[in-house]
């Protein structure tokens, strides 16, 4: 195992060479990892927020949200690759900043799920092989009773088709913002658009300016009276 160090966004981080194919090594070179999920949460994560991402990958954009949540107990990461627990701890450990990391995916109800463990950690996925990947069944716990039971507030989720699943539902009143990358080339575009039609219906509206192409950022706005 080699490790490489870099510095994202004044994030540091270290990095199992292994782990990193080239288009993501020149992305943490020049800084532009993540730069979607980041800046979006730079412009609308609050200090009072609760915190909770899906799909924790090193533990950079986790950071960024300690730093501005800046309480540990708000901050929840629930990733499903048992191999990326130890490197979501080492980032928080450099960085000086702490929160809750737990090793399970989120779905419908409790039990277990399958899941794909790639080599390069960003291709793994509960709901798609890239191809030569290792199959392990990882625990699952209730997707809105961990919303629920940790007061969620900010949203932020990147897992490869998985938000085909969970953003179809009807999120609690308490969550205010959802970031989320979508994968139509996994769940097709109808889907897609069945989650963003779902999410206005409860109130969210897209936030454009922290928005891009592939990343979503919606903010639920106060119901507005027409009597």
């Amino acid at each position: 195992m080699t490790m490489r160090q870099y510095v994202v966004q004044e994030v540091e981080l270290e990095i199992d060479d292994a782990a990193i194919p080239p288009p993501l090594y020149a992305a943490l070179r020049e800084g532009r990892y993540e730069h979607s999920e980041a800046r979006a949460l730079k412009m609308l994560l609050r200090p009072g927020d609760t915190y909770f991402e899906l799909g924790g990958g090193v533990g950079f954009v986790s950071t960024l949200a300690a730093r501005i949540v800046r309480d540990p107990s708000r901050v929840h990461v629930y990733e499903a690759n048992p191999e990326l627990i130890p490197t979501i701890e080492r980032t928080w450990a450099a960085n000086g900043v702490g929160g809750s990391v737990y090793n399970c995916m989120l779905g419908t109800g409790k039990g277990e799920h399958k899941f794909y463990v790639s080599q390069a950690f960003w291709a793994s996925s509960g709901q798609i092989d890239y191809g030569r990947s290792r199959v392990i069944m990882v625990p699952q716990r209730d997707f809105l009773k961990q919303l629920e039971f940790k007061e969620a507030t900010f949203v932020l989720m990147n897992i490869e088709g998985g938000e085909g699943e969970l953003l179809i539902r009807t999120l609690p009143a308490r969550v205010r913002v959802v970031v989320a990358e979508f994968h139509p080339r996994i769940i097709g575009q109808a889907t897609v658009e069945a989650l963003w039609a779902n999410l206005g219906e409860q109130g969210f509206r897209l936030a454009k300016q922290a928005s891009t192409p592939t990343v979503k950022a919606f903010v639920r706005w106060p119901a507005v009276s027409h009597a």
